[in-house]
């Protein structure tokens, strides 16, 4: 048995694993997190196959755990403490003075166990219609969207913008920015940033005609954001504890309206 980075390889053994938790993961996800941290990707070998998963990826001072999954067949063995462990001391030993993940109920205590916190709740919203949806429109990120993703989040996440920007649609101004990715069978709307009300509710309205599912994962405490969602035909249909440890962030959910992933890297 034994803990090392996974490969591109890797990728597909991990989807079929999510898939069968009810995950809502991609490929394009998995290959930029080993392209932009490949010693934070782990894979848990035992007799040459990958029966447990875990990422760390850093954004400047803050790191983010995401995607620890051990088959059913193999939980109970400490696969994923073990795992865990690893991604913390990977992520403390690089600098990072906070760590974010987020919790199901059943995983919060085990968390709480290792110094983090809950500092908010993610809901999950969906929408869904029978328009076809429009064609992607990727676009370069532009300073000030950095720079309102900085104020919700108290950190550079420079990369992890330029990734979502890439892959999907990206509109703006100087007030806010919204990005539409493919996952699965429908579209996520995040990373979604605004200074205020009005900003995100046009952005919202421009990003509409995707049609199909859409979902967004949002801060509960961005009170302002369900009163934009539920209008629009958006349902809550999940909700997990968002965690930290480390140094207090400087975290304002007043200006994060949608998450830039699916729970694996903020």
């Amino acid at each position: 048995m034994q803990i090392a980075t996974f490969s591109p390889d890797d990728i597909h053994p991990f989807l079929d694993l999510a898939k069968d938790e009810g995950w809502i993961s991609h490929r394009r996800e998995l290959a930029f997190l080993l392209e932009r941290s490949p010693e934070g990707c782990l894979v848990f070998r035992e007799k040459g196959a990958p029966v447990g998963f875990v990422t760390a990826v850093r954004h400047g001072r803050s790191g983010w755990i995401g995607n620890l999954l051990v088959g059913a067949i193999n939980r109970g063995r400490g696969i994923g403490s073990a795992l865990f462990t690893r991604a913390m001391e990977l992520l403390l030993g690089n600098g990072v003075s906070t760590v974010w993940l987020t919790a199901s109920t059943a995983g919060k205590p085990i968390y709480e166990r290792n110094g983090f916190c809950s500092c908010d709740r993610i809901r999950r919203w969906e929408r869904t219609d029978n328009g076809a949806g429009g064609p992607d429109r990727p676009g370069p990120i532009r300073p000030d969207w950095q720079e309102i993703d900085y104020l919700g989040w108290g950190d550079a996440r420079t990369e992890l913008l330029e990734y979502a920007a890439s892959g999907g649609t990206a509109i703006g101004s100087e007030e806010g920015f919204l990005m539409v990715q493919r996952v699965g069978d429908g579209h996520q709307i995040g990373p979604f940033g605004a200074l205020n009300l009005t900003t995100a509710a046009t952005l919202l309205d421009q990003a509409m005609p995707h049609g199909g599912r859409m979902l967004v994962d949002v801060p509960f405490a961005n009170r302002g954001a369900g009163k934009l969602l539920t209008p629009r035909g958006f349902e809550v249909i999940g909700e997990v504890e968002l965690m930290y440890a480390g140094q207090p962030p400087a975290y304002h959910p007043e200006h994060i309206f949608g998450l830039a992933s699916m729970g694996s890297m903020g």
